[in-house]
């Protein structure tokens, strides 16, 4: 099977059934990512403890892409502090902006969304998740 292939597979496996959808009982911290342009509207919500994230989840009504972005994130979240997500965060930014560079291992099943590369509207909507990500983990409820 082509990678390519792979990628698209996974990302409709996430897209099909999303990890981690629905609402998180007891969150400490939430954000909405809004998306204009295309009508995504994300609700991501964290249970944060002792400087790390314990449970996270998102729910609302999004795309494909963006859907399979919030699935793959919310799973690599847990156990994770806010300033390992904001690094990868910038590294993933990074990954979709040049595709010469190679996979973060870090990032483990996150870098299946690097397919969207090439597509300005797919990478908003890749990223989407993790800008509420970030805006929730400033904010405590």
């Amino acid at each position: 099977m082509a990678l390519d292939k792979l990628y698209q597979q996974v990302i409709l496996d996430h897209n099909r059934s999303p990890r981690h959808y629905g609402r998180l009982e007891g969150a400490t911290h939430s954000a909405r990512g809004h998306d204009a342009l295309c009508g995504d509207d994300i609700l991501v919500e964290l249970r944060v403890a002792d400087g790390k994230i314990q449970e996270a989840a998102f729910s609302g009504e999004a795309c494909a892409i963006t859907t399979a972005s919030a699935s793959m994130l919310m799973d690599w979240l847990v156990g994770r502090s806010r300033s390992e997500v904001a690094l990868e965060h910038a590294h993933f930014a990074q990954l979709l902006d040049d595709p010469e560079l190679p996979d973060r291992p870090e990032l483990g099943a996150i870098n299946h969304l690097r397919a969207v590369s090439g597509f300005p509207a797919r990478v908003r909507n890749t990223l989407l998740p993790w800008r509420a990500t970030l805006q929730a983990l400033e904010r405590q409820q």
